[in-house]
């Protein structure tokens, strides 16, 4: 930032600004609303208070007042105000590295709710939105920002009995919680909590989950990251409402059409935490047409801005779409080539910039091969196939056993079987050779770390039944125990008991137009008795010698 800057910037102001101070979810909003989007108002901290406030242990001087003047400006935007009873501003505190890293760093949602704002939000959207969103942010604010186990509020659900009033004896419950840990006090202090919520963003950054991604990834430890601090729009307000998850692009196959997952009535963290069964994103094309056909103007749109493909997070408030975050879609190795080959032919890219998108270990994860259809196994359950590539291995409940039980003896690797994984299980997910889970879509947290690792994995698969606390799993007929050996099929979503064949893949149709794309790059190196490796090797290194 240049000399007398400030650490706070609306996204309003933000057009031209570096990437590595607002963060790549900063940028993106900037970028977005500049192309006319419908963004809900926001501003950004920069990643240059993060490493101040983790170099000294406290905010920088004066942030607090750059926060307070650019929460007036979001309030204009708005007509809402921050803990104001008769028309209640609500926030969202988001984490935005400059680097995506998704799921690693913290957020919290529905911030300003508090038992005297309550009474607005009824008059918004009724009790139970009102109770709904209470009952969400105190959750969120417990266990991010005051570090409460997630178990203490689990045990307060579970006690509450069903019925009519439920809603509200969870917001009772949940209360307490925070009340014990942090004094009644704080409960009814928006301003208070919006300080709090973006030191503990800031603490994220240096999160176990967070460190163990960017040593997967080699993302530098000093880059900090930025906060969003967003107006909330309401996919849980009614039932024309709900959020979404949606990539430009099949992350598995490169195929062009939007690929997600969708939920009415809902908030954006029940899609990607993998405990909601999710509908196909084009089910909103059924619910609200008018609001599908605006979404699937905005998809080409931003490719043709970026040249990238991209994963957009988006909320449907009463039928009005808004987007809320963009980013370059994690994906498998073949939907990599495809889709670089084909942005290529669209004019989207060059086709210097199709080959540097391929890196070489693309190339091995393209031969991974995948069940034979003709091999004599039982497929004993079908999920969704969130990562392509064949896995077989011994059952492992635990991400923190993956380890141990890769380091005992025997020739399987393991699988990671899990109702659904959080950030939390990245370290395992890292070392496992496949990934299994009950519960979770094809944008889930399990299915984009897969994808984004390259590790195969299934997920989704409702006859499964995770039984942590007993060490074993039922899957239909079927009930193994950790050590157990079960294969998976990340393409065809397909769960086999044991061990089954495999057989080649085929062939990679795109690769053969990358490679001599690659071959005129390479020039003088040329291809002649080269491998695939070598072949696209040779072009990186005379991209990096011309700077194309």
């Amino acid at each position: 930032m240049g000399e007398g800057m400030g650490h706070v910037v609306d996204i309003a102001a933000g057009v031209g600004m570096d990437r590595a101070l607002l963060g790549n979810k900063g940028a993106g909003l900037v970028r977005m609303r500049g192309l006319g989007l419908r963004v809900p108002p926001a501003f950004v901290i920069t990643t240059q208070a993060c490493r101040s406030y983790l170099d000294d242990g406290a905010q920088p001087p004066g942030l607090l007042d750059e926060i307070d003047a650019a929460l007036v400006e979001l309030e204009r935007q708005r007509g809402l105000r921050l803990g104001d009873p008769e028309c209640p501003l609500l926030l969202s505190v988001r984490s935005g590295a400059a680097v995506s890293m998704p799921g690693m760093m913290d957020t919290v949602l529905d911030l300003g709710v508090t038992e005297a704002t309550r009474a607005g939000l009824v008059r918004r959207g009724g009790p139970g939105f009102a109770l709904d969103s209470h009952r969400r942010f105190l959750e969120s604010f417990g266990t991010v920002v005051l570090g409460i186990d997630q178990r203490a509020f689990d045990r307060a659900a579970e006690a509450v009995a069903a019925g009519a009033g439920r809603l509200a004896a969870q917001v009772e419950a949940f209360s307490k919680v925070l009340a014990a840990h942090s004094g009644a006090e704080l409960l009814d202090d928006p301003r208070a909590q919006l300080r709090l919520a973006v030191e503990a963003v800031f603490r994220s950054w240096h999160s176990p989950r967070a460190s163990v991604y960017r040593r997967l990834r080699d993302i530098p430890d000093d880059l900090g990251t930025a906060v969003v601090v967003q107006a909330m729009v309401f996919g849980n307000l009614n039932e024309r409402s709900g959020t979404g998850v949606v990539f430009t692009r099949d992350p598995n196959t490169g195929a062009a059409r939007p690929y997600g997952d969708f939920l009415f009535a809902a908030q954006g963290e029940d899609v990607v935490s993998g405990r909601h069964r999710t509908l196909p994103v084009a089910a909103l094309g059924e619910r609200l047409p008018r609001v599908w056909d605006e979404l699937c103007r905005v998809l080409p749109e931003l490719e043709r801005d970026t040249g990238e493909m991209l994963d957009l997070e988006f909320t449907v408030e009463d039928g009005t779409l808004y987007v809320l975050q963009m980013r370059s879609g994690k994906r498998a190795a073949a939907a990599a080539v495809r889709i670089a080959v084909e942005m290529a032919g669209e004019g989207l890219i060059g086709r210097a910039e199709a080959v540097r998108r391929i890196g070489i270990d693309q190339l091995d994860r393209l031969a991974r091969p995948h069940l034979d259809p003709t091999g004599d196994h039982e497929v004993v359950a079908v999920g969704l196939g969130a990562s392509p590539g064949i896995a077989t291995g011994r059952i492992c409940l635990s991400a923190d056993a993956v380890a141990d039980l890769l380091d005992q003896p025997g020739e399987d690797g393991v699988i990671l079987v899990r109702a659904e994984t959080s950030p939390a299980d990245v370290h395992g997910m890292a070392a496992a050779d496949g990934i299994l889970t009950s519960r979770g879509g094809l944008v889930s947290h399990a299915a984009v770390v897969a994808r984004d690792l390259g590790t195969p994995a299934v997920v989704g698969v409702g006859e499964l039944v995770v039984e942590e606390l007993r060490g074993t799993v039922r899957i239909g007929a079927h009930r193994l125990v950790e050590g157990d050996v079960v294969t998976i099929d990340g393409g065809s979503g397909e769960v086999v008991v044991g061990q089954a064949r495999a057989v080649p893949p085929a062939p990679c149709a795109e690769l053969a137009t990358l490679l001599e794309w690659a071959d005129e790059l390479a020039g003088a190196e040329g291809s002649v008795g080269a491998s695939d490796v070598e072949r696209l090797a040779g072009a990186h290194r005379a991209l990096d010698a011309a700077r194309v």
